[in-house]
């Protein structure tokens, strides 16, 4: 999100410049799921001092704006993440997402804070005959591959669909309850409603200044964990993420309980759960209007609330008359070969950044974040979704150019 001067009729600069530096060992920028799950592995190891930075409130971006849903693997489905990715690869994808729950269970028991941790387990639903064959396939390597499935070929929930795959493994959470949660575990120095205006290499001291709307923080190592807002806050990754936008609706309590697991459907063009207190959450359509749902556009559209109506009316009769109660939307960034990024800024060394979760942030972050640091901290090889891979060099340049450098 950018900030326009008019807005600041002070001057944010000469509010940073005339505050004095602060000083810590390592600095994040951006207060979401990654950030605040960078927080949580920093506070398990030595004593190191943190702080975090973030432009609103902790979670006010995607990791506030989703349904959710903390799932194993991709949007695409275990037959065609092979297909794309190859089959040591995609093990690797999936495994790497179902070791990012492991630590979210984990903090569940360990911190004591109620985030709504939900393991009702998830539905993959097949909306046509042909997604169905593609639930078949997946279910047939995934096994193969030692992952726990199983195969519905009738309609769990009774609304239409031709089959599905449950994940015993995958649940729900409050995603706002669960990044306020590991920030206040972490017990880091937060800084909110901070706009970050400037990054500044310090190479004489190997460290870097950071220049926010108020403060001025220097750090040895420096943390980029902003996913959509990244461009905004450094050009340098401009044509290296392409952002779009997700909206959802929910509506007020029904009568009664009518699911009882995260369901995606339609290749994950469509997605709803029902919360304990009977609110049902619908979101997606995104692909009825992609070429307009782009960009970080706080806002919601008449075409796609009205598409996610239309499919409420059609699957969910219990939800007529109930009403709409909240709508929004929230940006995710996209990678030009749909896996993360993470890497080592070339114009700022001390700077280390892991985005683009591709729509999948809740699932990815926690074991993201535990990458990112590693990376930073220890100098550990940033693996599959290294940033310079060179499955990113032959892709479209409209999304993906000069990985190598400024």
């Amino acid at each position: 999100m950018t900030n326009s001067i008019w807005f600041d009729s002070k001057g944010a600069e000469a509010r940073s410049e005339d505050a004095p530096i602060k000083e810590y060992d390592v600095a994040i920028i951006g207060g979401g799921i990654l950030g605040a799950s960078c927080a949580y592995f920093l506070s398990r190891r030595k004593k190191l001092k943190v702080a975090l930075i973030e432009q609103k409130c902790v979670a006010y971006g995607s990791s506030g704006r989703n349904a959710g849903f903390v799932l194993r693997g991709i949007e695409t489905y275990y037959n065609q993440c092979i297909d794309k990715y190859g089959r040591e690869k995609a093990k690797y994808i999936y495994s790497f997402a179902e070791e990012s729950q492991a630590v979210l269970r984990r903090f569940a028991e360990e911190c004591k804070i109620d985030f709504e941790y939900d393991p009702c387990g998830s539905l993959v639903l097949a909306d046509s005959i042909e997604e169905l064959e593609d639930l078949e396939k997946s279910y047939e390597l995934l096994k193969q591959d030692g992952f726990a499935v199983e195969l519905i070929k009738a309609d769990p929930i009774d609304r239409g669909f031709y089959g599905a795959l449950l994940n015993n493994g995958d649940f729900g959470i409050h995603p706002v309850k669960m990044v306020r949660a590991l920030v206040d575990f972490s017990q880091i120095e937060l800084f909110e409603n901070e706009s970050v205006q400037r990054i500044e290499s310090k190479r004489s001291s190997e460290m870097t200044l950071i220049h926010t709307s108020n403060q001025k923080i220097l750090a040895s190592k420096t943390l980029i964990a902003t996913n959509a807002y990244t461009p905004y806050l450094e050009p340098w990754f401009g044509p290296k993420l392409q952002v779009a936008r997700a909206q959802m609706l929910s509506t007020f309590p029904l009568k009664s309980e009518i699911l009882d697991r995260v369901c995606y459907a339609n290749y994950g063009w469509i997605y709803f759960r029902q919360l304990k207190d009977k609110r049902l959450l619908l979101g997606g359509k995104r692909n009825t209007q992609l070429e307009e749902e782009v960009g970080l556009a706080d806002i919601v559209t008449a075409p796609i609330q009205i598409a996610l109506e239309e499919y409420l009316a059609d699957r969910f009769p219990e939800a007529a008359g109930v009403g709409i109660q909240h709508r929004w939307s929230g940006a995710m960034a996209f990678t030009a070969d749909g896996l993360p990024l993470l890497g080592r800024h070339p114009q700022h060394p001390e700077v280390y950044f892991a985005v683009g979760c591709n729509g999948h942030g809740l699932g990815y972050s926690t074991n993201m974040a535990q990458q990112l640091v590693a990376l930073a901290l220890d100098g550990k090889e940033p693996g599959v979704f290294d940033a310079t891979r060179s499955s990113l060099k032959n892709t479209n340049p409209a999304i993906v150019d000069d990985l190598d450098g400024p």
